[in-house]
């Protein structure tokens, strides 16, 4: 309780404000400046002590060290037998764990076989990446005992996984499947880690389960086969020519995503400007692909183009919309003895041997008039002449466009053609209207005018 004493009270008096010169020259300022920045720099040392602490621990446990992992993603091969990774997202101790065990100790078990092929066994396999299992099927590649004579075909095999790691292990692309690791284990085998695939190929998949894959679903494989091979062709550099392109080496996500898969014939040049024709060829001392599959050409002159690729992808879109194979027995007993012969008939033939000829398990499920223009494409891309072929990003642009638009692609392609091989007009405008005529188009609008300049050509719309 405040006494009163009669007095008036008077304010306290207020101390004047220290100033930025009390603080310079107080006593402690100096210390205090010291001890800041003595602190500063010993975090940063505990920092790069934890950080080396890591990397020995990874190169200890995992024996990849930074240098070779810092290689791999520029682009260089590290030397030695180091394991590469390819994705950044595996750089992980977990993973590096799953690179010990498997030079240690091979194939985690339970790891179950998914296949088999000439370069060795397919295992399936599940990782955990801190809490988030990752499943992944591991190709092995068995190598010769010490003494032991090596097997036919062994140093082609390894060219193939020399192929996979220079092609598909520094691409990224939604279609192409990622090679996510290789894994060297002398003196016994070396293992490629690729993503996992949950439905296979689709070449099994249409074997045993054709009833699952609808039409809606098969073009969308398609389409999705030729954005892979539009970045193959057109936009990755070096160009790829994949050289075994075919239903097996096709491979489908949970979601019937495509991923082309087996890049170990695969062959990169850098040569040609990747439009029609065959501008960028490589040259082979033998013919590699699977019959039924290979262009008519490469028999002849052991030659490869990027129309070699467009041809055996006409012979996958034939086998998408019929359901039958180049190998099936079927062909043995009708008169053309070839899937791409028998397919030209059909699309020449009347609506009812067309109908018969679509795959069974599409047959009055609609969308014929969808499946036979996807035939037809199939047929431009099977042409004897690879001249006339399409180039992979006019296939693209044709199975992702209205027919009209197809029509024109192929008649600007004409143009294009007609220009290098110093023709004329007239049979420019020829081949235009008999493009238009296979799609069942008399011209392309009765009713528009539209003129389309193109090289100094003109072509009329009637």
């Amino acid at each position: 309780m405040r006494r009163f004493t009669g007095e008036a009270e008077t304010a306290p008096e207020k101390l004047p404000h220290p100033g930025r010169q009390f603080f310079l020259q107080h006593p402690l300022y100096l210390d205090a400046i010291a001890a800041f920045f003595v602190g500063f720099a010993v975090g940063i040392l505990l920092f790069l002590l934890w950080r080396s602490l890591l990397l020995l621990r990874r190169f200890f446990f995992a024996g990849c060290t930074l240098v070779s992992r810092v290689a791999v993603l520029e682009g260089e091969e590290p030397a030695g037998d180091a394991p590469m990774v390819f994705c950044p997202m595996l750089r992980g101790p977990e993973f590096d764990l799953f690179i010990h065990q498997l030079q240690q100790d091979g194939v985690p078990r339970p790891a179950q076989v998914i296949g088999r092929g000439g370069c060795g066994e397919v295992y399936e396999a599940e990782l955990l990446l801190g809490d988030r299992p990752l499943r992944v099927a591991i190709k092995k590649i068995d190598l010769p005992a010490d003494g032991q004579e090596e097997p036919e075909g062994f140093h082609c095999r390894m060219r193939q996984v020399q192929s996979e790691i220079r092609t598909v292990g520094r691409m990224r692309h939604p279609n192409l499947l990622r090679l996510l690791a290789h894994i060297p284990s002398p003196p016994r085998c070396h293992y490629l880690v690729y993503e996992y695939m949950p439905h296979g190929s689709l070449h099994d998949l249409l074997r045993r389960r054709g009833a699952a894959l609808d039409w809606p679903i098969r073009q969308r494989i398609a389409l999705g086969i030729a954005d892979g091979l539009e970045y193959l062709h057109a936009v990755h550099r070096p160009r790829v020519i994949h050289r075994d392109l075919k239903p097996a080496n096709i491979l489908l996500d949970r979601h019937f995503i495509p991923r082309i898969a087996d890049f170990g014939l695969a062959k990169m040049t850098s040569g040609g400007n990747g439009g029609g024709g065959s501008g960028w060829t490589s040259r082979s001392n033998n013919l590699v692909g699977t019959m039924g599959y290979i262009a008519p050409e490469y028999y002849r002159t052991l030659v490869c183009t990027d129309k070699c690729d467009v041809y055996s992808f006409g012979v996958i879109l034939a086998v998408l919309v019929t359901g039958r194979f180049p190998s099936d027995k079927f062909l043995e007993e009708i008169e053309e003895m070839s899937l791409v012969s028998w397919v030209r008939r059909v699309v020449a033939s009347s609506d009812e041997e067309f109908a018969a000829a679509i795959d069974e398990n599409l047959q009055g499920k609609g969308f014929e008039e969808q499946m036979l223009l996807v035939l037809k494409v199939a047929c431009f891309c099977t042409y004897d002449d690879p001249n006339q072929r399409p180039d992979t990003r006019d296939v693209r642009r044709m199975l992702s466009q209205t027919p009209f638009l197809w029509v024109l692609s192929f008649c600007l392609a004409s143009i294009k053609n007609a220009k290098n091989l110093m023709l004329g007009k007239a049979t420019v405008l020829a081949k235009c209207e008999q493009l238009s005529q296979s799609h069942g188009l008399s011209s392309f609008s009765p009713v528009h005018q539209r003129i389309h300049r193109k090289n100094n050509v003109v072509i009329r719309n009637r």
